[in-house]
């Protein structure tokens, strides 16, 4: 029998940011909210200031406290920057696979678009469309990228759901690899901006008309183009691109 891995034990500094974490949370703290002072977190937690004014330095770092002069520290509300650090690294260190983040859009953008249609005012449908018509007057590559991914993000923040947002906010940067190939993809097949805009159109449309299926659908059909592309651009760079999940 092969020895079992010996379990590495957390460092003093690892073990004083996660007993803050459990602090916060079991205090109930919220975003804003001061942090109890190194003295009193030393004393609670039974540790040196040193190691609290490390594991707050620690933290900070991450997005999750917020040093002030006076050397007051506020509890911080995690954004999607801390996903997208993680994947940054992610791909740095090793190549993310373009139809892992294609599938994993597929799967959260169409159920943005049912849950947006559902919940959309008139204000919201408003927003989507004056993006919608800043794609149309678009007349350069980056301004379509930029308006695109303006348009997916109104999408989740009126779907009104925070963890959607919160993942899509934090892989939106690292989305735009993919769509930059997906587009040179889709032109070099010949397709050109109208049939996407018009897609785009169309969900817009749905999500006006507050018809969750016809959104999904619509989306779905969106985000086929964007697998085709990136299918011919898999093909000009002589890389396997994998099919599409069956399914509706």
């Amino acid at each position: 029998m092969s020895e079992l891995p010996t379990p590495q034990r957390l460092s003093l500094v690892d073990q004083t940011i996660e007993a803050v974490l459990a602090l916060i949370v079991d205090r109930g703290l919220k975003a804003d909210d001061f942090l109890p002072s190194t003295a009193e977190l030393a004393e609670t937690l039974q540790v040196s200031r040193p190691v609290v004014r490390e594991a707050i330095a620690e933290l900070a770092g991450q997005g999750l406290l917020r040093r002030r002069q006076g050397r007051e520290t506020l509890i911080a509300l995690p954004s999607g920057a801390q996903f997208e650090k993680l994947l940054r690294l992610r791909s740095a260190l090793r190549e993310m696979d373009l139809d892992d983040l294609q599938e994993y859009r597929e799967i959260i953008e169409v159920a943005a678009a049912r849950l947006a249609a559902l919940r959309s005012t008139a204000a919201d449908v408003e927003a989507l469309a004056e993006i919608h018509r800043a794609m149309v007057a678009a007349d350069h590559e980056d301004e379509r990228h930029r308006v695109d991914q303006q348009f997916h993000t109104e999408i989740a923040r009126i779907a009104g759901n925070e963890m959607l947002r919160l993942t899509l906010e934090g892989i939106t940067p690292v989305m735009l690899d993919l769509r930059k190939r997906a587009w040179a993809g889709w032109a070099a097949s010949g397709g050109g901006v109208e049939p996407v805009v018009a897609a785009h159109a169309q969900v817009l449309e749905a999500i006006r008309e507050r018809d969750a299926d016809a959104a999904g659908t619509a989306m779905v059909t969106h985000l086929a183009q964007a697998r085709q592309g990136l299918a011919m651009s898999a093909a000009a760079d002589h890389r396997p691109n994998r099919p599409a999940a069956a399914g509706g």
